[in-house]
């Protein structure tokens, strides 16, 4: 007898705990759902602004031609490289094995240069890329200010940048909780 009153109100127990965790489970949707609804975003095009732009225009127009300049000595290293190449190659079997050695150590320099001048132009870190950043950060700082102050005025809380992949370039900074995770974690913010 015992057991079986047990068993019932185990079973009761159960029934209750199932229908709190769907009322709570209805609550946190009702919730998540007003809370999406509340936060506010735009989208932008950032190569569609910058395409209207005249000074970002005379900024590609000054890298294009940078490029072009550049462009040209290295087709200048490489094709001496080849004519290196080529010269050694038809003069291969007249030549004692002295001036071989000296003949592949100059091809392999000059094929080194060209390298060198096309990462040192166009690499990661070359000077195209420092050149772009520093024509192109002045343009962009302007932007995302306005979107600054734009986001402030209409209240959005988030704005994405559709010509990145959804980049996000600004969010309301009372939504952003990094300063509550470093704390939590021990880490000082001020």
């Amino acid at each position: 007898m015992i057991r079986k009153v047990c068993s019932q109100s185990k079973s009761r127990l159960i029934r209750k705990s199932r229908s709190f965790k769907s009322i709570f489970l209805l609550l946190f949707c009702i919730g998540a759902v007003f809370t999406a609804g509340a936060q506010r975003y735009a989208v932008v095009d950032m190569n569609y602004m910058l395409s209207k732009m005249p000074e970002y225009a005379r900024v590609d127009t000054t890298l294009e031609l940078m490029t072009a300049k550049w462009q040209k000595q290295v087709d200048s290293a490489s094709h001496y490289a080849d004519s290196l190449r080529n010269d050694y190659k038809s003069e291969q079997y007249m030549l004692p094995d002295e001036l071989k050695a000296k003949r592949m150590l100059q091809i392999q320099n000059a094929e080194t240069e060209v390298r060198n001048l096309r990462t040192s132009y166009f690499g990661y870190q070359g000077a195209l890329f420092k050149k772009r950043a520093q024509l192109v950060q002045p343009i962009q700082n302007k932007i995302y200010s306005i979107i600054q102050q734009l986001s402030v005025k209409y209240g959005w809380d988030f704005v994405l940048d559709k010509s990145a992949g959804t980049q996000l370039i600004f969010s309301d900074p009372k939504l952003n909780k990094s300063d509550l995770i470093l704390e939590a974690m021990g880490v000082k913010t001020k």
